[in-house]
Order: structure tokens, then C-alpha cells, then sequence
């Protein structure tokens, strides 16, 4: 299962568990927990996304402007 999916199912299970009917504290740490679990993902994630753009040079070159033609055919 990808990371993606995992924090799509964790998602969805916040959004199920007030619907379950679990007793309050029980509603209270599977939250913690699912909370944590979340937390861990999105760390993870923004790890991996470090990583992959360690090697890559992300210095742009701006583009010249290029010489256009005035009306009276004369180059700028």
C-alpha cells in the first residue's frame, strides 16, 4: 500500500469513527492514535520529497528576450 493510500484510509477512518459507536474514551485514543499515525505519514512524506531533490539543480535560466522587428523594419 502506498503512503498516499495510507493517509487516505486514515483520513476516511476520522471521519468514521464518531459513527461507530465506540464508547467516548475509546473515541479519544483511537483519534490519539490515528493522529499520530498521520503525523508519521506526513513526515515521511516530506522526508522522501527532501531527498529527491537533493541532486537536482533548480536554478533556472531566465529566457532572453529576442529581437522583434519596429514598424519601420528596423530591428530593436
Amino acid at each position: 500500500m502506498t503512503l498516499d493510500a495510507l493517509i487516505m484510509l486514515a483520513g476516511a477512518l476520522v471521519a468514521v469513527v464518531p459513527f461507530l459507536g465506540f464508547p467516548p474514551s475509546w473515541d479519544t485514543w483511537i483519534f490519539f492514535v490515528l493522529g499520530v499515525f498521520i503525523l508519521g505519514l506526513g513526515i515521511i512524506v516530506r522526508r522522501r520529497g527532501m531527498n529527491s531533490h537533493k541532486g537536482i539543480d533548480v536554478h533556472f535560466k531566465q529566457p532572453q528576450p529576442t529581437s522583434m522587428p519596429l514598424d519601420d523594419g528596423e530591428v530593436s
